[in-house]
């Protein structure tokens, strides 16, 4: 190993991160990969009963460092204190292929994804006065704080089994184990590893439903009757979620839109009020190149 080599753990990346400079970070490179400019190798994914493993490679541009993620999703890790989702994200400088820094990988996963989640919801979603988010771990929190401070909602209501202490937001806050709760939503984020359903009937008129924890095959979030119900049903790339995100293979849906194309103009979002949407992320790559570069400008910048 390079003796140049660097770590940037994961209470750095949190110190340099802006939410909405993050969320303009991934709407952009999901525009760029549209328009054929930034690179994606195919994702990795195989499953080991209720767990899994996976690994991504990829380039926020053409001539930029790829990056190289790999880890493991293992749901009962959380009962013996452990992550359930663990990962590395290393970078490969673009002029010697030297794998020359490492990313916390839990850092850069929890802040690539919630904020590809908040600029899809920012384009799909109606006006939001109320939000739910079920599942109340380390995503599901994560989302919520973010969620706050993007839509600013009158409500938001925490729906999970286990039990955890109200958040203080600027806003009403209810804690609930009652999925029947995300039908006073106006926009849900679902963030649960489950690999049966947790939404199974349709959702009420109008509402948005950001969905990421149905990232492989043996992962369902959503069940087939509810997503039948669905008006339209977008995601991070749809050749990825039509054949890697078990809601969407269960349901057979087709015409997934890739939501990029929106991002770039080339296909609508939300075209009416009434409508029901549904937006799946299974994760992608070039997500996880955009936060490392994002990551390493902020350092040649100055910042600490």
């Amino acid at each position: 190993m390079p003796s140049s080599t660097r770590t940037i753990t994961g209470a750095q990346i949190d110190q340099l991160s802006d939410l909405d400079e993050v969320i303009a970070t991934q709407r952009e490179v999901f525009a760029a990969y549209s328009r054929g400019e930034a690179v994606m190798g195919p994702r990795a994914i195989i499953s080991q009963n209720e767990n899994a493993q996976f690994s991504y490679i990829a380039r926020a541009s053409k001539n930029g460092p790829t990056i190289v993620k790999f880890g493991s999703v293992v749901p009962g890790n959380a009962k013996v204190s452990l992550p359930v989702v663990q990962t590395t994200v290393a970078l490969m400088d673009a002029q010697t292929g030297s794998a020359q820094t490492f990313f916390d990988g839990e850092a850069i996963t929890k802040w690539r994804t919630v904020a590809a989640s908040m600029a899809a919801a920012k384009e799909l979603s109606n006006p939001v006065s109320t939000i739910a988010i079920v599942g109340v771990g380390h995503q599901g929190l994560a989302h919520a704080e973010a969620a706050v401070k993007v839509f600013r909602p009158k409500k938001i209501i925490l729906i999970g089994r286990s039990k955890i202490d109200a958040p203080r937001y600027e806003c009403d806050v209810v804690v609930s184990d009652r999925i029947e709760s995300v039908n006073e939503a106006d926009l849900i984020f679902v963030c649960t590893n489950s690999a049966t359903p947790v939404i199974t009937q349709p959702l009420k008129e109008g509402a948005t439903c950001i969905v990421i924890g149905s990232f492989a095959p043996n992962r369902s979030e959503i069940g087939v009757a509810a997503l039948s119900q669905a008006d339209a049903v977008f995601g991070d790339d749809s050749q990825t979620i039509t054949a890697q995100c078990g809601s969407v293979i269960d349901a057979k849906c087709q015409n997934v839109v890739s939501i990029g194309d929106v991002y770039n103009g080339t296909l609508k979002g939300r075209s009416s009020a009434n409508h029901v949407i549904y937006y799946f992320s299974v994760g992608l790559g070039i997500q996880d190149a955009a936060m490392a570069d994002y990551v390493l400008s902020k350092l040649s910048n100055g910042a600490r």
